[in-house]
């Protein structure tokens, strides 16, 4: 069998080539999920108050623990971060163009909630049995 020299790297840090791989499908059709519902006349609506803001941060909660899952290499720093805030700055201006849509900075400041909020989590997942693998030298 041909030796596969990515695969040396995408196991660093324990986190198995499945489970990258994975974590990257699952990034990739969430970022897809999150346009297509930031794009559309009627997307999913929370009937609480400040329900939108609850899915920004949800949402980006999400993108923040899957991007650090795909690319374990690298930790949760200053580049997956900036990635992750430009999308959402990405997702602002496509709404501010839409017609039915409207940009709106709160939006943007719920998407860095959700990305410090799982900033916040790492110290809590480290002694989770299904995610610890992710931070063991």
């Amino acid at each position: 069998m041909a030796s596969r020299p990515y695969l040396i790297t995408m196991t660093t840090n324990h986190v198995g080539p499945r489970l990258i791989i994975a974590a990257r499908i699952l990034l990739a059709a969430a970022t897809v999920f999150i346009i297509y519902e930031a794009t559309i006349k009627r997307p999913v609506n929370l009937s609480v108050s400040e329900g939108d803001k609850i899915l920004h941060s949800t949402a980006f909660f999400t993108l923040a623990l899957l991007s650090d899952f795909s690319f374990p290499a690298r930790g949760y720093g200053f580049q997956k971060i900036a990635l992750l805030v430009s999308y959402g700055i990405l997702i602002e201006l496509l709404q501010s163009i839409l017609p039915w849509r409207s940009a709106d900075v709160s939006d943007l400041l719920a998407d860095c909630l959700g990305l410090v909020v799982y900033a916040g989590f790492i110290p809590l997942f480290k002694h989770l049995p299904l995610l610890r693998q992710r931070w063991q030298p």
